[in-house]
Formats: structure tokens, sequence, C-alpha cells
């Protein structure tokens, strides 16, 4: 359905293919009807959009990341972000997609100013792999993007890949529908950790999506193991945590679907997703 909302881009670790089976899960633990929703190292988004598709109000979600994307859906939730300078960067970009791999590096080069979370998308879209790319200081790091592909006689793909996934003009559409459809979620732009500061609710969900155990590519990571045992200890709401492996007896496996292979089409597996509660 083209009115729902999407996910602004591809991102590692993102989970929007196991999101409306999570999203399951999370309704049938509310404790209320009006039950407040937690989405934390919420990343590109899926979990709190697929909670807004399925009628959730963005005014019971909770959202953090310290990450780029946590300044993103700030601004998203707040109705600062800003459409004219996001369309700037848009029309900025080469006419022929073999050009656009310079100009992103070239953009990604440049000094973060004022506009980080209208440029951020553009970088997240164009990144290699949909490899985090993050903000240090006033520099990103981790940049590195997609050339233009085009297939040879012997690629199982037999169309061309594009630099930018999804396209300029797809792009702008998912986030435009996301400037209006999510506007009054609350997003925290910091450290997991704060979570802890207090109980939150009883009435709320709480989910968690760290990065993989044991994995690379993320600027940030915490003991997923400690903030589990923290926050029960202090917070009595149902807390959901997703990894690539079972924290406890408690969990259930998430099937993925769609196809293994990536352009070669040799990719041998897919990972697992868990979903567990506490």
């Amino acid at each position: 359905m083209s009115s729902r909302l999407r996910v602004p881009c591809a991102y590692q670790g993102g989970k929007q293919r196991v999101a409306s089976q999570i999203v399951d899960h999370l309704l049938e633990a509310a404790p209320e009807p009006n039950s407040q929703f937690y989405d934390l190292c919420c990343g590109s988004g899926a979990i709190s959009i697929e909670l807004v598709n399925r009628g959730i109000d963005p005014s019971r979600i909770i959202m953090l990341d310290i990450s780029s994307w946590g300044s993103f859906w700030s601004s998203i939730g707040s109705g600062t972000f800003n459409m004219n300078s996001f369309e700037l960067f848009l029309s900025g970009l080469p006419n022929d997609k073999r050009d656009f791999k310079a100009h992103m590096l070239a953009l990604s080069a440049l000094p973060v100013e004022e506009h980080e979370v209208e440029l951020y998308p553009l970088l997240q879209a164009c990144s290699f792999g949909g490899k985090q790319i993050w903000r240090e200081g006033n520099h990103w790091v981790n940049a590195s993007f997609r050339d233009y592909w085009v297939p040879t006689e012997t690629s199982i793909r037999r169309s061309p890949a594009n630099p930018m996934q999804p396209s300029p003009i797809e792009l702008h559409r998912r986030i435009d529908a996301l400037v209006h459809g999510m506007k009054g979620v609350t997003c925290f732009n910091t450290d997991i950790m704060t979570i802890l500061n207090a109980p939150v609710p009883n009435n709320s969900v709480v989910y968690v999506d760290p990065p993989y155990h044991n994995t690379t590519g993320y600027a940030f990571s915490f003991d997923i193991k400690l903030f589990i045992k923290r926050f029960c200890e202090i917070s009595q709401a149902p807390l959901f945590v997703s990894e690539g492996i079972s924290l406890n007896d408690n969990a259930l496996i998430l099937e993925f679907g769609g196809a293994k292979g990536g352009i070669s089409g040799v990719r041998k597996g897919k990972h697992q997703e868990w979903l567990s509660r506490f």
C-alpha cells in the first residue's frame, strides 16, 4: 500500500523485514489500550513506523538512538526537519548515476554543519552495503558509497544496481510521508543507559535493538546483558530484545522472507534473528 510509511533507506541491522512480527508481540504485551511504546536503538525506525502503520498514535512512541538517526527522528517528531534543505541536497545530485559515488564522497568530507539531519538520509541511502555512517565531532566517519553497477554476461542479476537505494524520487516520497506521519514521536539522541535513570511507566512496552553481538561496523555499542539486568531491577514493564542469538529460554526465532542472494547471488544463508522477552 502506497499510503504505508516506510523506512527512509536500507540500513545495516534494520528490522523492516521482521517489523510486523516484532510489533505483533509488542501489541500483545501492551498492558493497557493506551500503553506507551519505547523503541530503543531505533536506527532507521522500522519498529516505530510499523507501530504507526498499525494505528498507534506517534505521541505514544518514545524513540532513542545515540547516532545521527536519533537526531533525524528527533527533528521528525518535533516538526523541525527542514524539507527545503533536504530538497536542496537532492537537487544537487549528479545527473549521471556513475558520478554519485564521487559526489557523496565529497559531501561526506565536508564538516558536519547545521543541516546534519537533512543530509544524513542521503549519505545513508548511498552507503555501501547499508553500513552505518556516523558523526564523530564535526566529521562523517565510515563513509563508503556504492558504485553504479551494470550486470555482466555471467551475472545472475540482470538489471543495474543503483548507487542510491531507494532512488532520489522515492527517498523524497518516503521522507515527506514520515515528516507528516511520524510527527509527534519523542526521540532522544542520547545513550541508552540514560533510560535506567528512572523506572519506565508500568503500562509501557520496551523494545531494544542493540548492535549484533560480535559484529563490527557500528559506531556505538553497549553491554546488553548489563542493561537487561539493571532494567529488570528498576522497571516492571515488559522488555523485548532483538539479537542474532537467543538471550533466554523465553525467546522465539523470527522468520525472514525473500531471496538469499545479493548482486552475485552466492550468499549462502541468512542470519538468525531472535526476540527475547524479559
